[in-house]
């Protein structure tokens, strides 16, 4: 243990790594509680035309995808809220635009581009201070916002009705969880890339819910989970010379499986 967190990229990896997931796990809580799952891989899957937009113009790939993914998810938001429009249909609509867009561009970019198996499948080895300053930065924003408004997601989570008679504004609080959702997704494409992202969103809160007693529980214990995943994925990745994105998502299955196991055996 000692010798892997001597190594520089190793500690940028923990560090980079703990903090998305926490982030993710604050929004993927929500995102399952809502069953918004197929929303949190739409909005993933459209980043890889903003990362593409950015390689052909010369931005930073993070950036542009966090203004495309941000835009993509806030339109999923608007055409459900103002159009006979479904949420999962609304992402059918823009998941495969999305990723046909990047292609297209990604034709247009001359030579080889490495980059692009990087934020497909991610490399959490390899994120340097912008990165990390970006994890930490979304962790910030992303639990400055569920201080603020926790109680009124939990309301508008599973009562969208009564929460608007007690005055909440539950369309302001929707667009800003989407918002945060495209933002904790963009900066996570380094640590398990746009593939595999939605399992980091998905599967910890899932484990949570197997011994959650309240919505407070169950968040803390989806955090919990996120934080043994990606800790324990890296140290696994680094010993077994695994790709780590992979092996993140794979050691929060198993958890999963684990979590499931233990309730239907010791918690009947």
């Amino acid at each position: 243990m000692a010798e892997i967190l001597s190594l520089p990229f190793m500690r940028n990896a923990l560090i980079a790594g703990l903090a998305v997931s926490v982030a993710a796990a604050f929004i993927g809580s929500f995102v399952v509680a809502r069953r918004m799952a197929f929303i949190g891989a739409g909005i993933a899957h459209s980043s890889f035309a903003g990362v593409v937009i950015g390689l052909l113009i010369g931005m930073d790939p993070l950036i542009s995808a966090g203004i495309f993914a941000s835009l993509t998810g806030l339109s999923i938001g608007f055409l459900s809220r103002n159009y006979r429009i479904e949420e999962e249909s609304a992402v059918g609509v823009f998941f495969p635009f999305s990723m046909a867009l990047g292609i297209i561009l990604l034709g247009f970019i001359k030579g080889f581009t490495p980059d692009i198996m990087g934020y497909l499948f991610g490399d959490v080895l390899l994120v340097g201070k912008t990165e990390i300053l970006l994890s930490i930065l979304t962790l910030v924003l992303v639990t400055f916002f569920f201080m603020i408004f926790f109680r009124e997601m939990v309301y508008s989570t599973f009562d969208e009705e009564t929460s608007r008679v007690l005055g909440i504004k539950v369309s302001l609080v929707y667009y800003l969880f989407l918002f945060l959702s495209s933002i904790t997704i963009v900066v996570s494409i380094k640590v398990v890339g746009i593939i595999l992202l939605s399992g980091l969103l998905v599967i910890p809160p899932l484990s949570a819910l197997q011994f959650a007693r309240n919505m407070k529980s169950y968040v803390f214990l989806s955090v919990f989970f996120g934080i043994l995943s990606s800790a324990g994925g890296l140290f696994l990745s680094y010993w077994l010379d695994l790709p780590s994105g992979a092996t993140i998502i794979s050691v929060s299955f198993f958890l999963l499986l684990a979590a499931g196991f233990i309730r239907r055996i010791f918690m009947r």
